[in-house]
């Protein structure tokens, strides 16, 4: 049997049921399963990640050339599915109802039916579509957090049992950027062969996934909203956030940030304070501070060279908050990560 055999059989009935509807050729990397479109029925690809029994994550990127509808109980069976929209938007229906909900981009949703009722998304054509959907198998994952204590607080454990024990539940959440800032680290990147790696990437749905249950479990205690701003200021947000990302060494300032953004200093900052729980000035400190730890690590810079390069201009400025951060000075966090490396490839 060659290998192309093996990794079909490794593929699960699950991604196999999607690929009815879905048409295309799947891949595999490790534990990783990707559904790249056929060219006739658009452009994109769904990845499927196994996160461990009874979790898994869809990841789907694609525009469409035609409406396409996904049975999500045939896809995700007897689970609790949690959806958040990175881009464009999607439709859910029950298959008992005739009214579509739509899930707008930063969007977050919660859906549940029990098996024989029909749950599902609409893809639109031609609309740029970035969806997650977390699944949570209500067999063996609610049965292995009933026996672990502190996995979650009762209180939350109550409620999702409540949720699991309805026929069907559509809950339609408000938008969130907190989650949107994990997703921009998955949606995109080419899978290396890394364990560490696709470790690393599994860890951020695990965060995913505890923003989704939090913010769902606030939003059935109060029915407010949570942030306040609009849709397309929150797209702003999402804006600047990654403007000041790959331009860390500007002298960003919060009049600057306003020009650049079209942002209000008051919007801006109840903005980040809503998407990072942090000023302005804290976020740009710690995109600085990151920026410089991976220059540390992948480059022979200076750490004057880098101090300078991540738009800072004190080098004792910049080692007092890198050892407040890392709990080390940055000469002595090169050491370690150099050490580490070497004891890494000797073994």
């Amino acid at each position: 049997m060659n290998k192309l055999q093996n990794e079909i059989l490794k593929t699960p009935s699950k991604l196999n049921v999607l690929q009815e509807h879905l048409e295309g050729s799947i891949t595999v990397n490790y534990d990783i399963h990707t559904l790249t479109l056929d060219p006739k029925l658009g452009n994109g690809q769904v990845r499927y990640t196994n996160l461990q029994n009874g979790l898994q994550s869809y990841d789907f990127d694609l525009k469409l050339h035609r409406d396409i509808e996904i049975p999500i109980d045939s896809v995700a069976p007897e689970s609790l599915q949690f959806l958040y929209c990175l881009d464009g938007n999607c439709y859910h229906q029950f298959e008992s109802d005739e009214e579509l909900t739509q899930i707008e981009q930063f969007q977050t949703a919660v859906a549940h039916s029990d098996k024989g009722l029909s749950s599902r998304i609409i893809l639109k054509k031609e609309n740029h579509l970035l969806l997650n959907i977390i699944c949570v198998d209500k067999n063996s994952y609610f049965e292995k957090i009933s026996k672990e204590e502190n996995h979650y607080d009762k209180k939350l454990q109550g409620l999702l049992y409540t949720i699991k024990t309805k026929s069907k539940h559509f809950h339609l959440g408000n938008y969130s950027l907190k989650i949107a800032e994990q997703l921009k680290l998955l949606f995109g990147i080419e899978h290396s062969n890394e364990i560490s790696e696709l470790l690393s990437q599994k860890g951020r749905y695990y965060l995913i996934l505890a923003r989704h249950i939090e913010k769902f479990h606030a939003e059935i205690e109060s029915s407010s909203n949570t942030s306040g701003l609009l849709r397309n200021e929150l797209k702003m947000i999402s804006d600047i956030s990654d403007f000041i990302k790959i331009h860390p060494e500007i002298q960003h300032t919060i009049k600057s940030l306003c020009l650049e953004s079209g942002l209000s200093p008051a919007k801006l900052q109840e903005g980040f304070k809503f998407m990072f729980e942090r000023t302005v000035s804290d976020f740009v400190r710690n995109v600085r501070l990151e920026k410089a730890e991976k220059l540390i690590v992948s480059t022979d810079l200076t750490i004057s060279e880098i101090v300078y390069s991540v738009g800072l201009t004190s080098r004792s400025y910049f080692c007092k908050i890198f050892k407040k951060k890392y709990k080390c000075s940055p000469k002595e966090y090169k050491l370690k990560y150099t050490a580490a490396n070497k004891k890494s490839v000797a073994i």
